[in-house]
């Protein structure tokens, strides 16, 4: 028997049901490692012209050379490119993707090479550059599958104005949640949706509740029995921190009377796991979020966790002292912002501080369909205000800073050796690499790894790369791989349930990104 049949019989089975892994873990691993056998059993295979495996003549983007058998270890793949790291941009680098999904060395593309002789080699060397996904610190992926409400306006002055219809205000109806159902097809082909929509966008991470496991990485606080196997890993992303009601709560404080007294907030112990609630979500006219703003900026003197603060539309030059000094995040959605308040943050007096920003999206009812949307917006909201952004910048607030914000920098949104290998790559013509992963559209996508498992994947790549089925759905470029089936649904059903949903790939009916002035 062959050492690949081997593996084949014993060593996947092994990893698909050990005891003390997760149904999510078994799966990634499970995956991770066909695909390195896979490549390693492919034999090695000269580069000449085309990319080893492909057919003479087939126009490649980069050049694949299968892994070398091997007995004593299971090679990995190594990925080359212009890659961007928190030090910088650095041309002609490599990482190297382990069995298991981490990342290895990251260095120089000759020196991996010779440190991994055996690896498969993915060389785009000038032509695409590597970076890691985008990290969404603050969603509500359960929410996330509908439109905006044809009367959203920025008419609004605290969040719970259109949420409850205070102060004769319209109230907006919140979208029916979907929870993940493994026996709903229809409802798991809505999320499944949600998350190929913002991979497409460049993210690698959700923090928010709802999802489905298997697809992008979901971050949030286990709650349930079943929530490790959704959640990778967990952020206590609280949604009101203080009350459903604090307009109503601090009605009499707000008119001059006793100050209001919130009970403490459920969790308040968990000093593991970093604090991401929404804080001063409405303007700064507002008495309501000035108040929920001056009692978090208290709390989060007490450094017994990493604070973050979401939205934060009420903070003024003096909270942003405060939070700089208390290391506190400021996790920023500027269209949602805009769309309902009709003003954001003074990002002017935020940077000038020294405060650590982080983008997110917020949701599809009032927010954008996906990070590079944000990144977008928030440009556009910047230069506004007299700041410009670069592209180093939004690519930092879209990365490490979003993984900073949920305490899980040493776990994913940098390339680095020992975190998970959540990765994208995309062509590169020439132009400045943080724009090119910014500003990507699909047909940029080359792929998109997440625990080394290639979801998104260029037919201009070799096929060895993906090790579930892909397939083509409408309106995308690039193939969808071994998602689908791990559901139930072919690409045909699977378009039939998502069809009243936000699309994969078409930002049309987002809300507006637009500043008063307009």
């Amino acid at each position: 028997m062959s050492m690949c049949e081997l593996w084949q019989r014993q060593g996947f089975a092994t990893m698909a049901t050990h005891p003390q892994a997760t149904a999510r873990g078994r799966l990634q691993r499970c995956m991770t490692v066909c695909l390195i056998a896979m490549t390693m059993c492919a034999g090695v295979t000269p580069i000449s012209g085309t990319a080893a495996g492909s057919e003479p003549g087939d126009d490649r983007h980069c050049a694949f050379t299968p892994a070398a058998q091997t007995e004593r270890s299971v090679p990995g793949l190594i990925v080359s490119a212009d890659v961007l790291l928190p030090e910088g941009h650095r041309p002609n680098h490599a990482v190297y993707i382990r069995f298991n999904g981490s990342l290895g060395a990251v260095s120089d593309f000759d020196s991996v090479r010779a440190d991994f002789p055996h690896a498969a080699v993915l060389d785009c060397r000038g032509r695409a550059v590597l970076s890691p996904g985008f990290v969404n610190a603050h969603e509500h992926p359960a929410y996330s599958w509908a439109f905006p409400d044809p009367n959203l306006n920025p008419g609004y002055v605290h969040r719970d104005e259109w949420r409850l219809g205070l102060n004769d205000k319209m109230k907006l109806p919140s979208p029916r949640p979907h929870r993940f159902d493994p026996e709903d097809p229809r409802t798991n082909a809505v999320l499944v949706a949600m998350e190929l929509r913002h991979l497409l966008g460049g993210a690698t991470v959700i923090a928010g509740s709802g999802g489905v496991p298997g697809v992008i990485r979901n971050v949030n606080r286990h709650k349930r029995e079943g929530d490790p196997a959704l959640y990778d890993a967990e952020a206590d992303a609280s949604t009101f921190p203080f009350s459903f009601r604090v307009v109503e709560d601090l009605r009499e404080e707000c008119a001059g009377g006793a100050t209001y007294r919130f009970p403490p907030p459920a969790g308040d112990n968990l000093s593991f796991m970093a604090y991401v609630p929404h804080v001063g979500e409405g303007r700064r006219s507002s008495c309501a979020a000035r108040a929920e703003v001056a009692r978090y900026l208290t709390r989060v003197q007490r450094r017994d966790r990493r604070y973050s603060l979401v939205h934060g539309v009420a903070t003024d030059r003096e909270d942003y002292a405060l939070m700089h000094e208390f290391d506190v995040t400021l996790v920023w959605s500027p269209r949602s912002n805009l769309a309902l308040y009709g003003e954001t943050v003074d990002i002017a007096g935020a940077l000038e501080s020294g405060v650590r920003i982080a983008l997110s999206t917020d949701w599809s009812p009032s927010g954008s369909f996906n990070m590079r949307e944000e990144v977008r917006c928030a440009r556009r909201v910047a230069e506004e205000a007299g700041v410009a952004l670069s592209g180093e910048a939004l690519w930092r607030m879209a990365t490490v800073n979003g993984a900073y914000a949920l305490g899980l920098e040493d776990r994913f949104g940098a390339a680095r050796p020992g975190l998970r290998a959540d990765l994208v790559l995309v062509k590169h013509d020439g132009r400045d690499p943080y724009d090119a992963v910014l500003e990507a559209t699909d047909r940029d996508i080359l792929a998109t790894w997440i625990d080394g498992r290639a979801i998104l994947r260029s037919a201009l790549l070799d096929d060895a790369l993906s090790d579930g089925k892909c397939v083509t759905l409408e309106g995308v470029v690039p193939e969808v791989c071994g998602v689908l089936d791990d559901f139930g649904l072919s690409a045909g059903t699977f378009g039939d349930y998502i069809k009243d949903a936000v699309p994969l790939n078409n930002t049309s009916r987002q809300a507006p990104c637009e500043t008063s002035r307009h």
